[in-house]
């Protein structure tokens, strides 16, 4: 199957940031049905729920913002006791 990108749709959003309309080709459409069904069979669909993605959206704006703590190889174990705390 080919790659999907964001460029192949466009994407309407509401003042809350929720997707309300996506426009793309019939050809992308099919190659999105093939993708889907994939997640499907690889019991992969709970990507695509909307708690999910409200969880992926929180990330991505505590990245953007910095709230991130770097980790390295020897301080895995620091880390884990702080998400502990």
């Amino acid at each position: 199957m080919s790659e999907l990108s964001l460029s192949d749709v466009k994407i309407f959003f509401d003042a809350e940031g929720k997707a309300q309309e996506v426009l793309m080709s019939y050809q992308t459409f099919l190659r999105l049905e093939v993708f889907l069904k994939e997640l499907v069979r690889n019991k992969q669909t709970y990507f695509v729920t909307e708690e999910w993605q409200k969880r992926i959206r929180e990330a991505e704006a505590d990245i953007e913002s910095g709230r991130v703590y770097r980790v390295k190889s020897k301080d895995v174990q620091k880390a884990l006791d702080w998400l502990d705390e």
